[in-house]
Formats: structure tokens, C-alpha cells, sequence
């Protein structure tokens, strides 16, 4: 029910124009990229906590409303991450979501950052420190598609890969 939740509320704000919503308030405070970083760093570490439902819903309303933050997951990747679902929908929907928290979390610490492919590589890097940490909590939690971003991670291929999925879409 939760989960169900959760991905109607995740339609619902993406569905919500991002370019009215950034109208409708100025840019983000101090105080909330400090508890933005806060969430999407405790989010990696921690994604099964009892609050995670209440900081992702945070986050990602809080991402969709300011103009200073902006994250971006190019279609082919969201396509991938969506395939999630037919391995295991259990965290599926967890680790999709953590590719924008991270990239808004790498944001906020690298505000200097412009290249689209270093912060989308930090997005997915998040995603799996997030995979590793339900790993332990659930070592039966497997996704091919996160185990081999894993591999290409170890190998410091990660940002390579996302430049080649980037020029794929533009090719």
C-alpha cells in the first residue's frame, strides 16, 4: 500500500509543471539545501528507515518547487531504471527515485558543477550506495542492471558510461 502510494505521489509531482512550480516561490533557502543534503545523504545510507517515505516525499516536492535545483535523468537511463520493476518491484521504486536526490544532493555540495554527465553520474553513484546499504538489509535483493553500473563503478567507468548513454540520445 506504501509503495502504491508512493509512486502515485511520484506521477503527481512530475506531472506537475516545473517551470510553474518554480514561479510560484522563489529560490531555496539555507535552511532547506541543508536539510535537502540531509535527506538525500541519509536516504543513501539508510533507505529502508522508518522516515524514508516522509523524506522522499520531502525531497521530491521540494526539487519540483525550486528554481535552483535541477535534475535531470535522460530518457534512456529513466527506461532502464523503470525496468527495475520487472526484476523486483520491491525497491524498485526507492532507487529510481534516489538518482534525483542524489543529483540534487550533488548539486548543493558542488554548486560550481554545470556538466550535465558529472552530476548525473553522481545521481547513479548515490543510487548504488543506496542499492549496497538494501543489500545488507536484504541480501536477496538483485538487480542485474545496478550490479553491473556497480561493476563499471569499481572500474571508474561510471561517468564514462553515462557520457556514452548521453551522446546515444543525442546521436
Amino acid at each position: 500500500m506504501v509503495r502504491k502510494l508512493f509512486a502515485a505521489l511520484v506521477v503527481l509531482v512530475v506531472a506537475v509543471s516545473l517551470p510553474c512550480a518554480a514561479k510560484m516561490r522563489g529560490p531555496s533557502t539555507a535552511e532547506e539545501r541543508a536539510q535537502a543534503l540531509d535527506y538525500a545523504q541519509s536516504l543513501e545510507q539508510h533507505p529502508l528507515a522508518k522516515d524514508s517515505l516522509e523524506k522522499r516525499m520531502w525531497l521530491t516536492e521540494w526539487i519540483v518547487q525550486v528554481p535552483d535545483v535541477m535534475v535531470n535523468i535522460p530518457p534512456k537511463e529513466f527506461k532502464a531504471l523503470k525496468s527495475l520493476d520487472k526484476v523486483n518491484g520491491t525497491y524498485s521504486n526507492q532507487l529510481r527515485m534516489q538518482v534525483l536526490y542524489s543529483q540534487a544532493a550533488f548539486q548543493l555540495q558542488h554548486p560550481e558543477e554545470k556538466n550535465a554527465v558529472t552530476i548525473q553520474t553522481a545521481g547513479l553513484a548515490g543510487t548504488l550506495r543506496a542499492y549496497r546499504a538494501i543489500q545488507q538489509f536484504d541480501p536477496s535483493a538483485k538487480y542485474p542492471l545496478l550490479d553491473n553500473l556497480m561493476s563499471l563503478e569499481k572500474q571508474g567507468k561510471l561517468e564514462k558510461y553515462v557520457q556514452k548513454q548521453n551522446k546515444r540520445l543525442k546521436g
